[in-house]
């Protein structure tokens, strides 16, 4: 694994070497500052695999660094890990909403940096597994149906299969992250973040008719809107498969849940959609009640994600109870 780290503290970068030394990482580049390390993550002839910045560096600081360096094309999934002092949720906030993918605070111990070190490796090959599986679930899909072989129900697995690989965008994170940030956020002292599931409406039927490119273009438009009802700056998304989204906002909201989803739809609706969803297949979201977390020195992220999703699914069954009693 090919390493960056930046961080004008050289007490700090000396730590770094050991730890990562005996980490039997070998590959390591450690640099003083930021000054030029744009231009050397470009001419490198083999990328890096994972990027270590100080937040606090004189010059450009470490979330200004982070966020020029996914710009660059070859870096925008790569792993980036900010090391900082400060543990303020609006900090963290920052760090994650322009690109970072982890956090670690100093003073930091070797075992952490190790540990987050190899959840970046998971990331890259969870990635590159979910973005395989996606071409040979839609490839697969496609042969059948030039067979004519497929069936409805072969239809929705294959879609649930394919949402299931973690598909991520601009606007999505990978859900590993997104649990990294909800895990650094709880553990401030002001914390108060609403977790909320939103779910998409009929989307076997948009997979099964739209092409990967308009699929995976959609869900960047669902989180697009999603993010812009609450406010782009304090506001995390991840798709955890079904068309179900977890959207966990600090943004105070007084809206009903009713109005939410209308909102959420329409701003949906105006903007581009896969053919299927201008003749056929109306986007329509459902949105579950928030869960709000507080402080937390260890946050049980699945059983929080479960429970977001239970209130999504019990909001639709009283729906549907409502119109079939109606």
């Amino acid at each position: 694994m090919k390493i960056m780290a930046v961080d004008d503290d050289v007490i700090s970068l000396d730590l770094l070497s050991e730890c990562l030394g005996q980490g039997g990482y070998e590959h390591v580049s450690l640099l003083p500052s930021s000054s030029g390390v744009v231009q050397m993550l470009m001419d490198t002839a083999i990328a890096y695999d994972c990027i270590l910045l100080d937040v606090d560096m004189p010059g450009k600081n470490g979330i200004d660094l982070c966020s020029e360096i996914r710009n660059l094309p070859r870096y925008r999934n790569t792993p980036i890990i900010m090391i900082t002092k400060h543990n303020e949720h609006t900090a963290i906030e920052r760090a994650f909403g322009n690109g970072a993918t982890d956090y670690i605070t100093k003073p930091f111990e070797f075992f952490e940096v190790i540990t987050r070190i190899k959840v970046a490796e998971r990331l890259v090959r969870e990635r590159q597994a979910a973005l395989d599986s996606y071409i040979r679930v839609k490839a697969g899909s496609r042969s059948e149906r030039n067979l004519k072989l497929v069936s409805p129900a072969t239809k929705a697995r294959k879609a649930k299969e394919a949402e299931d690989a973690s598909i991520t965008t601009d606007e999505i994170m990978s859900q590993s992250v997104f649990q990294n940030y909800l895990e650094k956020a709880t553990q401030t002292e002001d914390c108060s973040i609403d977790l909320i599931a939103i779910k998409v409406r009929k989307i076997d039927g948009i997979f099964a008719q739209a092409s990967p490119e308009e699929f995976v273009s959609f869900l960047g438009n669902v989180a697009d809107a999603v993010i812009r009802e609450f406010g782009a700056e304090k506001t995390f998304l991840t798709h955890v498969g079904n068309g179900t989204f977890l959207c966990a906002t600090s943004v105070p909201y007084t809206t009903t849940i009713e109005d939410m989803e209308k909102s959420v739809a329409d701003r949906l609706a105006a903007g581009p959609l896969p053919l299927v969803c201008q003749n056929e297949i109306r986007p329509a979201v459902k949105v579950g009640r928030a869960l709000t977390l507080k402080t937390n020195a260890k946050l049980n992220f699945n059983r929080a994600s479960k429970a977001a999703i239970a209130r999504l699914e019990y909001h639709e069954g009283a729906l549907e109870g409502a119109s079939v009693a109606s």
